[in-house]
């Protein structure tokens, strides 16, 4: 065949029999160009390219290590970091990220079957992430059903099922009730967990569901009218564990409390820090009021001209004094603060008419500092404090 006019090269894909094969000698039959980077097309590839969900293998060519692998134009690209001159090439697939893949991936498979049995859900996708993978499910799952289903999967590695790969047509693929994939053609690829789950699949995958060693389900959330679902497999769902129980284990110690006990004194300190939360609040309020006052009676002038410098205030703390400054009395107030930066607030009473905008960017220049806003309240800052007096 010929695609956009040039022979379009075919790859052994050497994974699909034996996705355990690391090794492997190959023929560069032709060289290509992918996204500015040099990319060869070899006659046969233990490198699985990026498709369904499932990443590329990485690895190396000739000890040059391959970036990217993926599908372009019907041909399997390879990309390493630099050329390749050689016309015969050693591939080494890396074995970490190919048992890595096989043991999230496989884990989706069970982990879908076990939501179609547990909350009539079907996978309408999946994405093999560095960190968390997600599925997406057609439907709204309870916490209920996910928990189900993480159940039920985890049955399903504990039992050890054979995993197999075969070729069907499409109808006998339709007949088992196979999703068939849009472009599949007549042939379809089948991954069977003998007993529990058949799919079209050309990913990389176990010889057992044993291998999948665990499925953890780290989380979920609504999403497009149905459910997005996060879980780990295998060594993933291990550190996973592992992660969150030295997390439970430090706020125990924090909170002086057993796992079991976590939630309620959770609960106690949101409600502790709420309390406090108010009562600060009230204390502000009290503060800032006395201070008002404290700072009109000092104005010798009517309108009143208040200004005041203070240091660790915040912005928002200036903006409720000049607030309550010019409720209080006609006046108006030149706050700052100094508090690793200088932050300004400029405030009048209703009756006034002062450009505070035009004063504020005057008060600003021998700062170098920027600031905004229109009417009876402005406010602006500066990386320098110098001179805020």
């Amino acid at each position: 065949r010929r695609q956009h006019g040039r022979p379009l090269v075919r790859t052994v894909l050497l994974h699909r029999d034996d996705p355990y094969l690391l090794e492997f000698d190959a023929v560069v039959m032709v060289r290509r160009e992918h996204e500015g980077r040099p990319a060869v097309v070899l006659d046969r590839t233990a490198f699985y390219a990026e498709s369904g969900g499932q990443p590329w293998d990485t690895g190396e060519l000739d000890g040059v290590c391959v970036v990217s692998v993926v599908e372009a134009d019907g041909e399997i690209l390879h990309v390493p970091e630099r050329r390749l001159e050689a016309d015969r090439v050693r591939g080494r697939v890396d074995a970490e990220r190919r048992r890595d893949h096989r043991q999230q991936h496989h884990g989706q498979h069970l982990l879908s079957r076990a939501f179609v049995t547990a909350a009539s859900a079907a996978t309408v996708s999946f994405h093999l992430g560095e960190q968390v993978s997600t599925i997406d499910l057609d439907r709204f799952a309870t916490e209920a059903q996910l928990e189900a289903a993480e159940s039920l999967a985890n049955r399903a590695v504990q039992e050890a099922r054979p995993v197999r790969t075969r070729v069907a047509n499409r109808a006998e693929a339709g007949s088992l009730g196979v999703r068939i994939p849009e472009g599949a053609g007549d042939q379809v690829r089948l991954v069977e967990a003998e007993g529990f789950d058949v799919q079209a699949c050309g990913g990389t995958h176990p010889r057992s569901t044993a291998e999948v060693g665990a499925i953890l389900v780290s989380g979920s959330e609504r999403y497009k009218g149905g459910t997005r679902v996060a879980f780990l497999c295998g060594d993933r769902a291990l550190r996973g564990w592992q992660e969150r129980t030295t997390v439970l284990e430090e706020l125990a110690t924090l909170l002086s409390s057993p796992w079991a006990d976590l939630p309620a004194a959770t609960q106690r300190l949101k409600e502790q820090v709420a309390s406090l939360e108010r009562q600060k609040k009230d204390l502000l309020d009290r503060a800032l009021e006395a201070e008002a006052r404290r700072l009109l009676s000092t104005a010798d002038s009517a309108p009143g001209v208040v200004t005041a410098l203070y240091d660790g205030w915040e912005p928002g703390d200036l903006r409720m004094l000049a607030s309550r400054l010019v409720s209080l009395g006609s006046c108006v107030a030149l706050l700052a603060s100094r508090s690793g930066k200088a932050h300004l607030v400029f405030a009048q009473s209703e009756a006034l008419s002062h450009d505070l905008g035009a004063l504020l960017r005057r008060a600003l220049e021998p700062l170098g500092g920027r600031g905004g806003g229109r009417g009876n309240l402005v406010q602006g800052g500066s990386d320098k404090a110098e001179g805020l007096e």
